[in-house]
């Protein structure tokens, strides 16, 4: 049988969780004989991709900053996508985030959605940012989906929840992570910080609560002066961050660091705990990547961070400072708590993977087809 795949997530950014997902997918289907794939691209700066046997896209790294290149290269790339759905050469069709343009072009053709978070949903007011009007192209698309994957029960049920959809129609496939293969470098063998350190990871704005989570952890900071904290990616700190850490006193405590996977595999490897303060998430793939690294895990209470998570971390109220703190503290100076998580978190683990995720995947389009 043959997939296609269409340009949507790989399209504008460099790095991110949907993209991550799809080149999983496909880096696990082309290891398999059982199925054929093809991916709809003309034009990425995507990084997952940059060394897939699988993708022939062009690159345009030097283009990026010019004003409406990624708009541009969208528009081209989606009349590419048409071009292919219309040609009508697979079995079923999986877009790659949730713009309908195929939808009239189809025809008969069975394709599936992947459901990742009802952010936009339940955020959307708040922050648009976040896409407060994706909802009706969500609607849209699943009303029409012959399958709808959800990455989590939660999200199952936040589809519920939010969409007209029957039950039925939903099949729940947890994600996996391929962090614990990266090689590390001689120089990512030792710790990047010659102090303890607690692990923050991925974008700090909007419901990610990174404020809510710093504002609690500054007394635990204050009462522990060889603790530091590591923010690694989403970005350099902004003005406001500086001044707030300024303000706090803790501004040579707090650092940020770029990533690759090696390099973020040897920050978890090294941190005393990872911290997800997160109001909201559809999976939360950095739990998985933090049990790779053997890391402690200490977890939001909201959304789908106690599906993922399980009995292999320790929980917070993320609106609650106290809360926080507490539960920080316990794991920063109880080792017997600490190596526990990290003993639990590597055996939860095993219990998520890659090409599980693909071959769950495939016995959905298999039932299409």
């Amino acid at each position: 049988m043959k997939v296609l795949y269409d340009h949507q997530t790989f399209t504008g950014v460099p790095y991110g969780g949907i993209s991550r997902y799809f080149y999983e997918l496909m880096r696990s289907f082309s290891k398999r004989s059982d199925i054929e794939f093809e991916l709809s691209l003309r034009l990425s700066n995507n990084e997952y991709l940059d060394q897939a046997s699988f993708s022939r896209h062009i690159r345009y790294r030097s283009l990026a900053q010019v004003r409406n290149a990624h708009r541009i290269a969208s528009a081209l790339n989606r009349l590419s996508s048409l071009r292919r759905v219309k040609a009508g050469d697979f079995d079923v069709f999986h877009p790659t985030y949730y713009h309908p343009y195929f939808l009239d072009a189809i025809g008969k053709k069975p394709f599936v959605v992947s459901f990742h978070d009802a952010t936009s949903e339940r955020f959307g007011k708040i922050y648009p940012e976040v896409g407060e009007g994706l909802y009706e192209q969500k609607k849209k698309l699943l009303r029409r989906a012959d399958y709808i994957i959800a990455i989590s029960d939660f999200s199952k049920q936040e589809i519920l929840r939010f969409f007209p959809i029957e039950p039925e129609k939903i099949k729940v496939i947890h994600l996996g992570t391929t962090l614990g293969e990266s090689v590390l470098a001689p120089g990512e063998q030792s710790s990047p910080l010659p102090a303890p350190y607690l692990l923050y990871v991925g974008k700090r704005g909007l419901y990610k609560n990174f404020d809510g989570f710093f504002r609690a952890v500054q007394p635990v900071l204050h009462r522990h002066p060889d603790l530091h904290i590591i923010c690694a990616g989403g970005g350099s700190f902004s003005h406001d961050e500086q001044m707030l850490f300024h303000a706090s006193r803790l501004t040579n405590r707090i650092h940020y660091r770029p990533v690759t996977d090696a390099s973020l595999l040897s920050l978890y490897k090294h941190a005393r705990a990872f911290v997800f303060p997160s109001l909201n998430e559809g999976f939360g793939i950095p739990v998985l990547e933090a049990y790779s690294g053997g890391c402690a895990v200490v977890l939001s209470n909201r959304s789908s961070l106690p599906e993922v998570g399980a009995d292999a971390a320790l929980y917070f109220d993320p609106e609650d400072d106290d809360s926080i703190a507490d539960t920080i503290e316990r794991v920063v100076t109880d080792d017997a708590l600490n190596a526990d998580l990290r003993r639990k978190g590597i055996e939860r683990l095993r219990n998520f993977s890659c090409d599980k995720t693909a071959r769950q995947t495939l016995e959905v389009y298999q039932s299409l087809h």
